[in-house]
């Protein structure tokens, strides 16, 4: 069971008209290191069979599909749940189009914290707070009357209010 995502980082590549399959166009789709949970992903109508694309690292290295084909479709959509993918954030998009017009693909990549990033967060985010103590009502000041003059002062005498 992969990790749940902590956030998700889109993407719209665009494959230049022109672009032969012999040399297609690498086109980097970074974010920061993360745990790829999920892609997904949405080729808008148009390309009708002229566009090919796969999700690459390193300079083409195939990563999905891992038998490195090119995913050629038309107006569809899907979403690939992974496991156990390179977590560097260096991804890349290596796609030809061999159509007179240009053409995209729409990714979403769903992603998780890496290691100790992921573990600190998990702490947190499980820590149960403490109770705050009982706020409590402290019982009433007493002040004694006053009776007699607090002060004496010759001319003047003092008497309390009441």
């Amino acid at each position: 069971m992969s990790t749940p995502a902590v956030e998700i980082r889109s993407f719209t590549v665009t494959i230049p008209a022109g672009t032969s399959k012999s040399s297609p166009v690498i086109v980097p789709i970074a974010f920061p290191a993360r745990v790829v949970t999920e892609v997904h992903w949405r080729v808008p109508p148009g390309p009708s069979g002229l566009m090919g694309w796969k999700l690459t690292m390193s300079k083409g290295n195939p990563v999905l599909p891992t038998n490195g084909t090119f995913i050629v479709t038309d107006n569809r959509a899907d979403v690939w749940p992974v496991l156990n993918q390179p977590d560097s954030g260096a991804w890349e998009v290596t796609a030809y189009n061999t159509d007179i017009y240009a053409h995209s693909v729409e990714l979403d990549f769903f992603l998780s914290l890496v290691g100790n990033e992921a573990q600190v967060t998990a702490f947190y985010a499980n820590a149960a707070l403490s109770s705050p103590a009982a706020i409590t009502t402290p019982p009433p000041i007493t002040i004694p009357s006053i009776t007699t003059p607090a002060i004496t002062t010759p001319g003047f005498v003092t008497v309390p209010n009441g």
